[in-house]
């Protein structure tokens, strides 16, 4: 399998970006033409272009076609699936369901310290694991009844599982969150990665985005999948 490499700074409300950037570096690595690819396809060059640099959302169709020429291993349509639950929570908060809040709180700051599950360890099918993030407060404002919420689907076919919730403790200033998950690998060998973001509640019951303009998608784990 080609090896995606490491992604630059993007803009996190834009998680289709994330999955552009992706696409682009498989192919390069297999040495395949934007055009080439194009033409195998059936669509015009500048429409793949346009979704590799995050500017058109692509098809699922044109998504399994980059899972099976460039050998992505199903981390194309993790990524996938996570474009497609951003879209409908923007869907969703337009039509004034489940609000998500926008704006930063004024002294948040997090800093990320480190994690387990290095990316890319090798899983069996289904196999359920424990992964760990620590992250410190660097604000001065105190984490109280924080929690990381999962990005795009829970479970699906190549996809990590896990709950949409993940508790953060109570962190004040200057002190180390850990922050600990069960999840499940997928079912069958593919490479996988989860996405998630804190939030937290405010007093009129909604849920708030933290840190809206940082840290692309959030904290995230990857696994490969082999039997």
């Amino acid at each position: 399998m080609a090896r995606p490499l490491e992604p630059p700074e993007l803009d996190p409300r834009q998680p289709k970006a994330v999955l552009g950037w992706t696409m682009r570096q498989l192919r390069r690595v297999q040495g395949c033409s934007g055009a080439r690819t194009a033409r195998k396809f059936g669509c015009s060059p500048s429409h793949i272009s346009r979704v590799e640099h995050g500017t058109a959302r692509p098809s699922r169709e044109l998504v399994l076609f980059y899972e099976e020429q460039f050998e992505a291993d199903g981390l194309l349509m993790s990524l996938f699936e996570v474009v497609e639950h951003a879209a409908e929570q923007g869907r969703r908060r337009a039509q004034g369901h489940r609000p998500v809040l926008v704006q930063a709180e004024p002294g948040d700051a997090s800093t990320f310290v480190g994690d387990t599950v290095p990316h890319g360890t090798l899983m069996a099918p289904g196999e359920f694991f424990k992964k760990e993030w620590r992250v410190r407060n660097s604000g001065s404002v105190p984490w109280v009844e924080r929690q990381l919420e999962r990005q795009g689907p829970l479970t699906g076919p190549g996809l990590i599982a896990s709950e949409r919730f993940v508790s953060v403790p109570d962190t004040t200033p200057g002190k180390v969150a850990e922050i600990r998950g069960w999840l499940r690998a997928p079912s069958y060998d593919c490479t996988s990665i989860a996405y998630f973001k804190m939030v937290r509640q405010t007093k009129e019951g909604l849920t708030a985005l933290c840190f809206p303009g940082d840290y692309q998608l959030g904290l995230d784990v990857l696994v490969r999948v082999a039997d």
